[in-house]
Parts: C-alpha cells; sequence; structure tokens
C-alpha cells in the first residue's frame, strides 16, 4: 500500500543522502581539507575495494542465509541505520595537521569501517525491492521511484557547500582562521566539513532508520535452511546467471559518467567559483539532477512502450552527445553549458532505473532455472557494482588531476593564503587564469571521460536476453512453481 511504499522511499532516501554525502565531501574533504596527495586519495581507494568484493559477496550469502520471524532482509534494517550514521561522522575528523601516515591509516582504518557498515544495510534495503512484490510493473515502478528518491538526495550534493561555508564562517573559538580566496572575515573549512556533515548524516540515519518497522516481506520461494547454499555455491550460481552478468559489465563500462558529479564539484569550486563552491554547484546540480528525475519518472512507462533494452542503449549513445559538446563549449558559455546538461540528466535517468531493474529481473530468472530465489547475493553483486564504479570514477579523477599537479598545486595555495590572512589580509584568486593547464584537466573530466562511458555501456546490452515478453513467461511459470511448492507443503505440514 501508498504508507508501506512511502515509508520504504524515506528509508531509501535517507540512506542515498548518506551515499550522496560521501561522494560530494570525501574525496574533497581528502584532498583540500587533510592534503593527502591524489594519487595516495586514488591508491586508498582502489585497495579498499579488494576488502568491498570480499566484503559485498559474503554479506550476500549471510542474507540469503537468514531465517528469522522478520524475513531475511528486515532484521539488518533494524540495528545498522544510525551506526552508519555515526561512522560517516567519524571520516571527517580534523586530522590536517597530523603526520602524513597517521592520515593514511585514518582514512584506510575508518573508510573500511564504513564501506562494512553500509554494506549491511544497503544489501537487505535494494533487496526488499524484489520481495515486497512479485508483481513485475509493482516492482519496476518501485524501484523506479526508489531511483528517483535516490536522486533526489543528491541535492544534498547542491546543498552541502553552502551549508559547509556557513558553518565555517561562526567562530566558535575551536579551529583557527584558515581563511577563503576572495573572503575576508573568519573561514575555517575543517570546521565546516564537520558541523555540515554531522547534520546531513544524523538527518540520514534516522530517515533510514523508518523502513524496518514500516515495510514487509511478501515474496517467499522455497528456499529453507536445508536448501542454504555456501559461499562458494552462490559464487557459481551468480557466475552462471548470464543477464546479471552482462547487466553488471554495462554499470561498470559505464562508470565514468559518474565523473560529472566528482570531478564536476572540483569544477564548480575552483574554475567557476575561485575557490568556493557557492551558488554554482547548486545551479549545475540542479540542471543535471532536473533533467535526471524527469526520465527517471517516465522510464516505466517508456520501457513497456518501447523496450527497456532498446531504451538503455538509445539513450547510452545519445548520452555521450551533450557531454562533447560541453567540451567544445567550454565555460565561457555557462548558460549553453548548462542547458546542455539537462539533457545530459535526462538521458542519463533511463539507465539509472533499468540497470536495477535488469538485474531484479535476473533473480527471477535464476530462481526458475536453480529452484532457490538469491536476492542477497545479486543485490549484493549490485552494491559492489556501484561501489566499484564509484572506485574507477575517483580513481580516474585523482590520477588525471595528479598529472598537472593538483595537489601541489592546492598545498601551496593554501599556504601563500593562511600568511596573507594571518598578516590581516584577503588572497585574490582568478584559478583558470592562474592555472590553466588544471582547469582544462577539470573540463575534460567532466566531458569527454563521461561520454566514454556513456557508450561503453550500450555494448553489453546488446546481449541482453532477457525482453519483457521473456520476463512475463518467467513470472507466469514462477507463479505456477511458488503455488505447487505452497500445496505440497501445506499437504506435509497435514500429513504430519
Amino acid at each position: 500500500g501508498p504508507k508501506e511504499r512511502n515509508f520504504f522511499l524515506v528509508g531509501m532516501a535517507g540512506q542515498n543522502i548518506i551515499y550522496a554525502l560521501i561522494g560530494a565531501a570525501l574525496n574533497m574533504f581528502y584532498t583540500d581539507v587533510l592534503f593527502v596527495g591524489t594519487v595516495t586519495v586514488a591508491i586508498v581507494m582502489a585497495v579498499s575495494r579488494f576488502w568491498d568484493a570480499l566484503n559485498d559477496m559474503i554479506m550476500g550469502t549471510i542474507v540469503d542465509r537468514t531465517h528469522t520471524r522478520w524475513g531475511k532482509c528486515r532484521p539488518y534494517l533494524k540495528y545498522v541505520p544510525i551506526p552508519i550514521a555515526i561512522c560517516t561522522i567519524l571520516l571527517f575528523l580534523p586530522l590536517g595537521g597530523a603526520p602524513g601516515w597517521l592520515k593514511i591509516c585514518y582514512i584506510v582504518l575508518s573508510y573500511l569501517l564504513w564501506e562494512t557498515l553500509y554494506t549491511l544495510g544497503d544489501i537487505p534495503l535494494w533487496g526488499m525491492t524484489s520481495l515486497m512484490t512479485p508483481d513485475e510493473k509493482k516492482r519496476t515502478k518501485l524501484i523506479s521511484s526508489a531511483r528517483i528518491v535516490g536522486s533526489l538526495s543528491a541535492i544534498v550534493i547542491a546543498f552541502f557547500a553552502p551549508l559547509k561555508d556557513m558553518f565555517g564562517k561562526i567562530n566558535m573559538g575551536i579551529f583557527p582562521n584558515t581563511g577563503k580566496p576572495n573572503f575576508t572575515g573568519y573561514f575555517s573549512e575543517a570546521q565546516g566539513y564537520l558541523l555540515a556533515v554531522s547534520l546531513i548524516a544524523i538527518l540520514g540515519g534516522v530517515m533510514f532508520s523508518f523502513v524496518f518497522p514500516n515495510v514487509r516481506e511478501r515474496v517467499v520461494s522455497n528456499n529453507s535452511k536445508e536448501a542454504d547454499t555456501t559461499f562458494s555455491q552462490n559464487l557459481k550460481i551468480m557466475f552462471r546467471n548470464k543477464p546479471f552478468l552482462l547487466a553488471v559489465l554495462s554499470m561498470i563500462l559505464g562508470s565514468t559518467k559518474n565523473m560529472v558529479t566528482t570531478a564536476g564539484l572540483y569544477y564548480c569550486k575552483w574554475v567557476l567559483g575561485n575557490g568556493s563552491e557557492g551558488l554554482w554547484i547548486i545551479i549545475f546540480g540542479a540542471a543535471f539532477i532536473g533533467g535526471l528525475l524527469v526520465s527517471m519518472a517516465i522510464s516505466p512507462y517508456i520501457g513497456r512502450r518501447f523496450g527497456k533494452k532498446r531504451v538503455l542503449i538509445a539513450t547510452s549513445y545519445l548520452n555521450a552527445i551533450p557531454y562533447v559538446l560541453i567540451f567544445f563549449i567550454g565555460y565561457k558559455y555557462v548558460w549553453l553549458m548548462i542547458s546542455l546538461l539537462v539533457i545530459a540528466g535526462f538521458l542519463s535517468g533511463f539507465a539509472n532505473v533499468y540497470h536495477t531493474t535488469l538485474i531484479a529481473d535476473s533473480v527471477d530468472y535464476m530462481e526458475l532455472k536453480v529452484g532457490k530465489r538469491s536476492d542477497g547475493v545479486f543485490f549484493s553483486g549490485l552494491n559492489f557494482t556501484s561501489k566499484l564504479t564509484g572506485a574507477i570514477t575517483l580513481f580516474l579523477s585523482n590520477a588525471l588531476l595528479s598529472i598537472v599537479h593538483y595537489t601541489d598545486t592546492i598545498s601551496k595555495l593554501e599556504a601563500d593564503k593562511a600568511a596573507i590572512v594571518a598578516a590581516g589580509g584577503t588572497y585574490a584568486l582568478n584559478f583558470s587564469g592562474a592555472f590553466p593547464d588544471i582547469a582544462k584537466m577539470m573540463l575534460f573530466l567532466i566531458t569527454i571521460v563521461p561520454a566514454i562511458g556513456c557508450v561503453l555501456q550500450a555494448i553489453p546490452i546488446h546481449f541482453y536476453p532477457l525482453t519483457e515478453d521473456k520476463q512475463k513467461e518467467i513470472l507466469d511459470e514462477l507463479a505456477i512453481v511458488r503455488a505447487q511448492n505452497k500445496a505440497e507443503q501445506e499437504q506435509n505440514g497435514e500429513a504430519n
């Protein structure tokens, strides 16, 4: 019903607020507040994904082996939300003056802890989308709605910077005045990050906690404790699922599309804002997310009319065009750039919905094929893929920025700014004029690199076998099998 759906979406929004906060703030916090080198950050993020790979698959197996009166996904949604919020805050401790080795140890340990807790909540949360209803149309609408609220939650990217700047200007007498380019008065970047993150993380954790008491699991296959499979058996099941593997491959190949939101933060801060994100993130974020939301809202209807596979392929290829145009236009024609971002966001929204739907469909496909429903395993694959694509994006962004010596430049800039602020002056900055190579690299990162990802993500979908007609056949057969299993269980119960 509407009430249950709405509580699920509120929880989804809260969880995505935290995830968007990490995507919006963490990498820049490492490079611009802790002053950890971009190459170091890139390596740390890459190495952490080895743990992610193991952690996600283990968690998926644990979820599928969970049998409680609450179901197999809901129990985790009871205990995880608030610890995730607390751990998110711990990621942003102001250790800028600490030795380099201590900062790296802190980054590795705190990030691995956060990833572990996030996985404990993320896999069960998305697993609920295939357990709340067996109806394919309702499921598609639910996933579409979940993706929409997830994207709406990304509005935290737009409002985080103004909130951070507001808190950073409050002189609490705790943090030193480090100043801001082209700004006169007190400002502490570290204080702004810590207070803004704390507020947003607590809000997200509270919203996330609404899921457990208000949502139910309804899809029950013939799984039993005796039918539980091992970790290695689950891996074999996953690699036998061709539709799932193709959907995952498409997401991985298209991972560089995310560069527009990650590297875009640096572009707004330095190229457009000369050291202050200001309203640029709100303007650019609203343009991209506005287009994204429209396509995500209409994607269920467009998919039924033309087929999810066909629409995903077409929009992926078309999505490369506005990014390439932005590269040649540059920031000198800002309003034209914003218009193209609306188009890019619109074309991106279809893939956001359809990738998740294709994975949900693949769960039904394997249940019919092997007689076991492995929601946890396959949605752990979705979770791992989402984090892997984020890791690829951050790695490429940091690696390419290191080519133009971003860390050394920002460190020197901050030292010069601190000296001028300590003397009572204001640090004046025209970033793109002073550092044209870095400005060009940032533009390249948010245009050409995402365009390549748009084209690559379409290629595996050409081979995806589950059309709408095929999926309907699978669901019809599953309904018969489930009815037979239920009747057998009732007969056995009466006999006993």
